[in-house]
């Protein structure tokens, strides 16, 4: 593969789903920072630059509801790994955290 030039500005226009960051702790507090799906916890990997990290995830995407709402972060959110919170959204609808649970754990791939 020969070199190519990367890095051209271009102005995209997207959606985006606002996130109140309250609902975010309120999640960390209750479920920790342990992934859901493979365990993995930043701090113990990485040290204190990793203390309180990882992803949160909806477990009903705001991008698949119709409209805003109510979300409640003991039932609706969980923390991911940025790993496994990219597996789950290689499918639409996203995978649930059973499905990517039993692909880790047996290697197989999503049948969707």
């Amino acid at each position: 593969t020969k070199p190519s030039i990367e890095g051209s500005r271009k102005t995209v226009m997207v959606n985006r789903y606002e996130r109140d960051p309250k609902l975010r702790a309120a999640a960390i507090i209750f479920h920790g920072v342990r992934c859901a799906v493979c365990d993995f916890d930043f701090e113990e990997n990485y040290g204190p630059v990793g203390r309180g990290f990882c992803h949160i995830h909806h477990l009903i995407p705001l991008s698949e509801t119709e409209a805003p709402q109510l979300v409640d972060p003991k039932t609706d959110l969980v923390p991911l790994c940025a790993n496994c919170h990219s597996m789950v959204h290689r499918q639409s609808p996203a995978m649930t955290i059973s499905e990517l649970k039993a692909m880790l754990r047996t290697g197989t791939q999503s049948s969707n």
